[in-house]
């Protein structure tokens, strides 16, 4: 150990009083885990705690998690994967801080961005959740995904939120624990779309503000549910089911746009037995529209989502098909 890292640990020895809880879940992702935990605990700040959830991993994640000696660190393993929603809410409530950030375990923090998150929460006590921006990262390089400057009332943030204009991953999103509590936490039982159907049903109680950092990194893993345009259709068929909205006027061709666009993406990229398999599943969705009128729709939805990114001050770039 050089002499950095012994004073670095000796300073978290003890840890104050907690003000950001940053949670964690994982499965089987041993080898990205230290990454991301890395970028927590580099920070000097004691009043800060890290709450890992291995959910039921079998890569040896429970062993590498036992073997790390900071008093920040908090951690348990599920013996049974349980999902990630799941493991957030074990996580959130492993954990004791008034903030919440989460962080996927293949993802990053950047340095600065506790501190900037305590500051920004502290000045702003309005302020329930915020969103950030983020850097894409892949194999196709770096690509930073900037919000807009300006936070929209809440029923435009339900807006675009519902007509996907914003660019999410819940590495971007930190939340006071008492809204968070208040809300019910994530859905258990959501495969996807998991972030913006938490922040539809905030936004209704509470503000949420855009942020203007990119200090998250994304890394795009081979196991990574966004990367992949499998169990899509259930996958926004769920979604669309708790969310009344889509079934109010004015969301009929939006809704048939982000039916439709997941099976072309894949079928654009080759992959043509994912898009058989959506196409199996469409028929078989509860809440998603059918027939022939689907495809005008989609041309339809496309245009409007695209009019609506172009009001903003600044649009946003989306990032895979969720």
């Amino acid at each position: 150990m050089t002499m950095a890292s012994k004073t670095l640990q000796a300073e978290t020895d003890v840890v104050a009083m907690p003000r950001l809880a940053v949670v964690i879940p994982s499965r089987n992702r041993r080898e990205s885990l230290p990454r991301a935990l890395a970028s927590i605990l580099c920070s000097r700040r004691t009043d800060i705690e890290l709450a890992v959830i291995d959910d039921g991993s079998n890569d040896g994640t429970d062993s590498y998690l036992a073997s790390l000696d900071d008093a920040r660190l908090k951690w348990r393993r599920l013996p049974v994967p349980a999902g990630a929603n799941q493991a957030r809410n074990e996580g959130a409530a492993l954990s004791s801080a008034p903030l919440i950030a989460f962080l996927d375990s293949d993802d990053a923090f950047l340095p600065g961005r506790l501190d900037r998150l305590i500051a920004f929460f502290d000045e702003n006590p309005e302020i329930a959740c915020s969103i950030d921006g983020f850097s894409d990262i892949s194999g196709n390089g770096e690509r930073i995904h900037r919000l807009p400057l300006v936070t929209p009332d809440g029923e435009k943030l339900r807006q675009l939120l519902l007509c996907h204009c914003v660019p999410l991953t819940n590495s971007t999103l930190t939340v006071r624990r008492a809204a968070f509590d208040a809300v019910g936490g994530y859905d258990a039982n959501l495969r996807r779309h998991q972030d913006r159907e938490l922040l539809l049903r905030l936004a209704r109680q509470h503000r949420i503000a855009f942020g203007s950092a990119t200090d998250v990194h994304k890394y795009r893993s081979t196991n990574s549910i966004s990367r992949t345009h499998s169990g899509y259709i259930k996958g926004l068929d769920d979604f669309v089911g708790r969310c009344p909205d889509y079934r109010s006027a004015g969301y009929g061709s939006i809704l048939s746009y982000l039916t439709v666009r997941g099976t072309l993406k894949a079928v654009a990229q080759g992959h043509f037995g994912v898009a058989l398999a959506e196409l199996r599943a469409w028929r078989k969705a509860d809440n998603l529209p059918g027939g022939f009128h689907v495809l005008p729709g989609y041309f339809v939805g496309r245009r409007e989502r695209h009019l609506l990114e172009q009001a903003l001050d600044q649009p946003p770039a989306t990032t895979s098909a969720e």
